[in-house]
């Protein structure tokens, strides 16, 4: 009897270990859609990059970071790194596991291709470190 008894526990103990495993798995996935549902809504539904995305959209970059007045040319180097801020802290979370790049490149592959194929994206990124984003947009195609 001792011995069923012993093989009982551990199979409730393998069980038990299997479910737990399980329930994390799943808490992992239920953070993941948290943190990607909030960055989306910060991103798309707040209106605080829409301006320097509409740049991107439609090439104005150059002529916003280049702007002749510099009190205007200081307020848009502004918004623009708190855009690419913004994607550092997507790498950020990308190069610590928090995020998947497939996760990350399915909510903002656009944004992600348009700042890996502009010039001044590319010279802004290289001359302020943005070493996270750098390594996230590696991985971009």
């Amino acid at each position: 009897m001792d011995n069923s008894v012993d093989i009982g526990l551990k199979v409730l103990g393998g069980i038990g270990f299997v479910v737990a495993v399980l329930n994390y798995r799943n808490q992992v996935r239920i953070k993941r859609a948290e943190w990607l549902k909030s960055l989306y809504e910060k991103f798309f539904e707040s209106s605080t990059y829409k301006e320097v995305r509409v740049w991107l959209d439609y090439d104005h970059l150059e002529e916003k970071l280049g702007a002749a007045d510099p009190a205007v040319r200081e307020s848009n180097e502004e918004k623009f790194t708190d855009f690419l801020n913004f994607f550092e802290f997507i790498g950020v979370l990308y190069s610590s596991n928090h995020l998947t790049f497939r996760q990350v490149f399915d909510v903002f592959d656009y944004y992600l291709k348009k700042i890996k194929s502009d010039d001044n994206c590319q010279k802004w990124i290289n001359e302020y470190g943005f070493e996270k984003l750098k390594r996230l947009l590696k991985k971009v195609t």
